[in-house]
């Protein structure tokens, strides 16, 4: 009786797991949307990683928040590169600026007159 028992109930646990939904390690970001993006940059201020973000496949932040304020970009930094990012500030979100550096190269830069419209 127990053994039979014992059989019904194994049963019974895989049927449930067979039918259970799968959990999926699908961590697919929508390149169209803002997605949180500071792991991807170095602070400017911090003039070797700047000079190495390059070679380091980080991005450049000039900002007075550097990297300790989220800054969102849409894209998703591989297949997609990073583009149309802004920053956090205490207001809300900044866009922040395209462009290119001397020695550094690109770099996203924040400014209070930025427009993405512009």
């Amino acid at each position: 009786m127990i053994k039979k028992t014992l059989t019904v109930a194994a049963l019974a646990a895989g049927a449930v797991i067979s039918i259970a939904p799968h959990a999926s390690a699908d961590n697919t970001i929508d390149t169209t949307k803002y997605s949180d993006a500071t792991a991807s940059f170095v602070s400017y201020d911090d003039y070797q990683a700047a000079l190495d973000a390059s070679k380091n496949g980080k991005l450049i932040i000039v900002s007075p928040y550097g990297t300790r304020n989220t800054i969102a970009c849409k894209g998703n930094g591989q297949d997609v590169a990073w583009y149309d990012c802004m920053q956090q500030d205490p207001v809300g979100w900044t866009y922040l600026n395209k462009s290119e550096l001397p020695v550094v190269g690109t770099a996203w830069v924040y400014s209070t007159n930025s427009d993405p419209n512009a």
